[in-house]
């Protein structure tokens, strides 16, 4: 499977702690919920070999018209967070876990990575975009966390290698919905929207074009 690996280049300025944000669906529970007439699912498949604590991929709902994200009453991002740290919920090191979250419908930006809750890197300099329609299933792909990996120029940064898998994604999701895996389609990126940075280490991220390596 063809992979790309993309680098998180920023620099290092102060900002806010993580915002709070709801939590993905917990597979290993018997009730699941499924999404409303006005909610979407979204589905993505995080791995991070080296990485354990509370690890998470941070998605804020976003406003393309005024390159904004949405903020709650305390002013921190409004959206959903998705845990990549194989100790949460189980699972086995290195392995490509299942994650779902179920979200109100709408437009959305992949906006950021958490590193033990401690440390955020936020893709405000440039992230992609993605809209998801009521009732849709949409997979996001598979993100490889890597910290400090030695790039081409030969600087270590953080970095998340992207790849893409539909059809075994679409096979995993059968085991906890059978019913909606039929229905899970690859989401629609587009690069470099831009937002309010709020967090640790400004960067960007860009995935290939359509999504797919």
């Amino acid at each position: 499977m063809a992979k790309e690996l993309i680098a998180l280049i920023g620099l290092v300025l102060a900002g806010p702690a993580m915002a709070q944000l709801t939590e993905q669906v917990d597979l290993k529970k018997l009730e699941r919920p499924v999404p409303a007439a006005n909610e979407a699912m979204i589905v993505l498949r995080p791995h991070a070999p080296g990485m354990v604590g509370d690890n998470r991929i941070l998605f804020y709902r976003y406003d393309p018209a005024t390159r904004k994200v949405a903020l709650d009453a305390q002013g921190q991002p409004v959206g959903t967070k998705i845990t990549y740290s194989y100790t949460v919920f189980g699972g086995k090191k290195g392995e490509k876990a299942l994650r779902v979250a179920i979200v109100p419908a709408g437009d959305y930006v992949l906006a950021g990575r958490t590193f033990n809750m401690t440390y955020t890197d936020v893709f405000c300099l440039g992230a992609p975009h993605f809209r998801v329609e009521p009732g849709s299933v949409t997979y996001i792909g598979d993100f490889e966390m890597l910290a400090l990996e030695k790039m081409a120029d030969g600087e270590r940064r953080n970095a998340m290698r992207f790849s893409s898998d539909l059809e075994s994604t679409r096979q995993q999701l059968a085991t906890s919905y059978p019913g909606l895996s039929g229905r899970l389609e690859s989401w629609q990126p587009t690069n470099g929207s831009t937002f309010q940075c709020l967090g640790d280490e400004f960067v960007a991220y860009n995935v290939p074009e359509s999504g797919k390596p």
